[in-house]
């Protein structure tokens, strides 16, 4: 029956001894630790030296611009090269 209570009041309580750990750390009257804020992208806004917007998001981002930009790119190139044939181009987006 001890060694059963024994048992349950390990779980809720804290270790005896020499060797237990400190839960909580002595009081101390210097000044608290300087936090060293990382450098952020420019596409990000640090917040308490976190950035809002992870990484992997303004990556996409950036990989979806560039995509939607060489779209628009070889839409503009097949325009022209239809133009000097005599052919009207009209992009899918546009005639939607």
């Amino acid at each position: 029956m001890r060694s059963l209570l024994a048992a349950i009041l390990s779980l809720f309580l804290p270790p005896r001894g020499a060797h237990r750990a400190l839960a909580v750390a002595p009081f101390s009257t210097a000044s608290p630790p300087l936090r060293r804020t990382r450098a952020c992208r420019p596409d990000t806004i640090p917040a308490d030296g976190l950035p809002l917007v992870r990484p992997y998001l303004a990556v996409w981002e950036r990989e979806r611009d560039e995509r939607d930009r060489r779209h628009l790119q070889q839409e503009r190139r097949r325009a022209a090269v239809l133009a000097t044939l005599g052919q009207d181009y009209v992009p899918l987006e546009a005639a939607a």
